[in-house]
């Protein structure tokens, strides 16, 4: 891992600009208000864990004291109404992976409906989400498809990480990369990309391979083991070099279908009309810290092992520049009593006591990442910093800021 870290470093530019408008003569035109800072809250409670779970009657109170604070309303009720209406469809973006140890409390998904119906909001008009239904089955919630109750779904019913399209996703909202495809790759077989490329830069070229395994492709899936096995061992380079150089003439007459697209989720683009994320700290391999922007952006899309070639930086900030969804999204809530500390969900956690609320995902981000690095290094554990480069590309493209003098941090106990 740490020489990918380095060779991605050396090899990447840092994001960085600005520019001077000049009036007549040379002179800066006159210098306008700053913009409102980014408003960020979080809510201690001592109380809020017993036995490592989230307590539902603190979690209420975190709740109503920090959307409070967050709106400036006096009541909690009219804190929801503020941002939330009746004839609003919302869906709750949560988390699964890692549940039970770890993943979006049941606790704060139900403080958030009770908010939203305070609001208005008609309870079938509420659609908890993640990737495909199966990811539920450790969580404590029950599938619900009906026409009553809050409805409870994946957004497909089958899993979408490693292939551009499956039930459940628009074909008409999309993302599209050369990264990862089979057109791609073998430009860069025929120019020996393999002699000085990174684990991370030659798997994520051939994410394709593992497209057509699950397509069903014969001489793909005497692969499917070792592909498996090489999306976690990261330092195993010569591993993924040997299947890179054994199939690079293997497919020559083969082509996927969209392959370089990423389609989005049609409860994004068609179902709902604000969104709701209710995100996990953690941190991970692919893009450093995860919390409010990838737990969208990586949540909505199919076709996406593939964003991991540079740490996701690209791939989160394109995302959730789309309309759909910048347009939809109205509340982060940020879980960070339980953080998840080390890749593998769950396998390490580090405590706190803090729910945080925002509207601006990548201030979220930008705190949680100082959040992660001081319980990373109280564990023994290596800066992630370097890694987290999705923070400064989604502020670069105007989704929130990461400039920590922008951000109004009000932290407040409960």
């Amino acid at each position: 891992m740490k020489t990918t870290r380095r060779e991605f470093l050396k090899n990447s530019a840092a994001i960085a600009g600005g520019t001077v408008l000049l009036g007549r003569a040379g002179w800066p035109w006159p210098t306008a208000q700053p913009a409102a800072k980014s408003r960020l809250v979080s809510v201690a409670a001592d109380d809020i864990l017993n036995d490592g779970k989230y307590v539902p009657d603190v979690v209420g109170r975190v709740f109503a004291a920090g959307m409070k604070e967050l709106t400036g309303q006096k009541s909690s009720g009219d804190a929801w109404s503020s941002l939330f209406s009746p004839d609003d469809i919302v869906g709750i973006k949560i988390n699964c992976i890692g549940a039970p140890r770890i993943s979006s409390s049941l606790a704060s998904i139900n403080a958030t409906i009770e908010g939203l119906k305070s609001a208005g909001v008609k309870e079938n008009n509420i659609i908890i989400w993640d990737i495909f239904d199966r990811v539920f089955q450790r969580t404590g919630l029950a599938i619900n498809k009906s026409a009553t109750g809050v409805r409870v779904m994946g957004a497909s019913t089958e899993p979408e990480a490693i292939v551009p399209w499956v039930p459940g996703y628009d074909q008409d909202v999309f993302v599209s990369y050369e990264d990862g495809t089979i057109e791609k790759y073998r430009e860069l077989i025929a120019s020996g990309f393999t002699k000085e490329g990174t684990h991370r830069e030659i798997f994520n070229s051939v994410t394709w391979l593992w497209t057509l395994i699950r397509q069903g492709n014969e001489k793909a899936k005497k692969y499917d083991k070792e592909i498996r096995r090489l999306y976690m061992d990261y330092e195993d380079r010569e591993g993924i070099k040997r299947i890179a150089e054994e199939i690079a003439d293997e497919f020559n007459d083969v082509t996927i279908e969209d392959g370089d697209k990423s389609f989005f989720a049609e409860i994004v683009t068609k179902d709902i009309t604000k969104l709701v994320n209710i995100a996990v700290l953690k941190h991970n391999e692919d893009s450093g810290v995860t919390w409010a922007a990838k737990n969208i952006a990586l949540g909505v899309t199919t076709n996406k092992v593939r964003f991991h070639i540079d740490y996701c930086t690209r791939a989160i900030a394109d995302i959730l520049s789309i309309p759909c969804l910048r347009d939809k999204m109205t509340l982060h809530i940020g879980e960070a009593a339980k953080i998840s500390t080390v890749s593998v969900a769950g396998a390490q956690i580090a405590t706190d006591n803090r729910i945080f609320f925002s509207r601006d995902p990548v201030a979220m981000d930008r705190v949680g990442l100082d959040i992660l690095e001081e319980k990373r290094q109280a564990q023994g554990l290596e800066s992630i910093r370097s890694i987290s480069t999705h923070v400064a590309a989604c502020a670069a493209k105007g989704l929130g800021t990461d400039d920590l003098s922008r951000i109004d941090w009000r932290a407040i106990k409960a």
